[in-house]
């Protein structure tokens, strides 16, 4: 069966690979790592898919419920655990809405205090503290109403573990219960770097998400969000 391994660092590439369901993490780490050139430390490596870290490298990826065509998110816990972003800040690319998805909150209801929104704006990444409950989880940062930065904004004080409080480095994001634009710089590779914004967007009693698996990753100069709770008069 084929599968898509895409990066959330770098470039934000994706790799598909031809594997076997019964391939285990372990093997399928060592396969990502040869395809493609990867220079890190293959301990530093790990793979997510459906939110769900797959730690267990003698485990294959059939018991982790992936079937053909899906993707699997690289993760590097070594960054994620880092402070503050680089020069050019990674981020989900809100710029392409073909990954911003509804979500009733049914669906989403699981019960870890890491995974609880706020309305407006919420962050979402990976916590690389091991000492933490929620090691290796994908958390759910609030961030609430109001402007903010992601580039110049993130630091260990917003976006932090709702856990143990430690710095995550965030990847995507979602909005409930608000009206939101952005303005934004974003790097293209090999050409000058593309100003981009957009229109007011409601996004009603619901998780409204960007996967990063379909939106992809960018890097961004600038990356501002306005998050309102009422309409705004224009």
């Amino acid at each position: 069966m084929k599968i898509c391994i895409a990066t959330s660092t770098g470039l934000g590439l994706r790799y598909k690979l031809e594997v076997q369901p019964s391939i285990t993490i372990q093997e399928l780490k060592e396969r990502f790592v040869k395809n493609s050139n990867n220079k890190k430390d293959i301990q530093s490596i790990s793979f997510a898919f459906d939110e769900e870290i797959l730690n267990d490298n003698d485990s294959t990826i059939a018991s982790y419920g992936i079937e053909d065509k899906s993707i699997i998110d690289c993760v590097d816990l070594v960054v994620t655990a880092r402070t503050g972003f680089s020069l050019g800040a990674k981020f989900v690319d809100i710029d392409n809405m073909q990954g911003f998805k509804r979500v009733d909150w049914s669906r989403r209801a699981t019960g870890a205090s890491w995974r609880r929104a706020r309305h407006g704006l919420n962050l979402e990444g990976f916590c690389g503290n091991n000492q933490c409950e929620a090691y290796k989880h994908r958390v759910v940062i609030p961030i609430g109403y109001g402007v903010f930065d992601i580039h110049g904004g993130v630091d260990e004080t917003t976006s932090k573990c709702p856990v143990c409080k430690r710095y995550v480095e965030p990847i995507t994001c979602s909005l409930n219960n608000c009206w939101w634009k952005f303005k934004a710089t974003k790097f293209v590779q090999g050409r000058d770097p593309k100003q981009c914004s957009g229109d007011w967007q409601y996004a009603d009693d619901a998780y409204h998400q960007f996967d990063e698996r379909i939106s992809g990753m960018a890097e961004w100069k600038k990356l501002i969000f306005d998050i309102v709770k009422h309409k705004p008069i224009e």
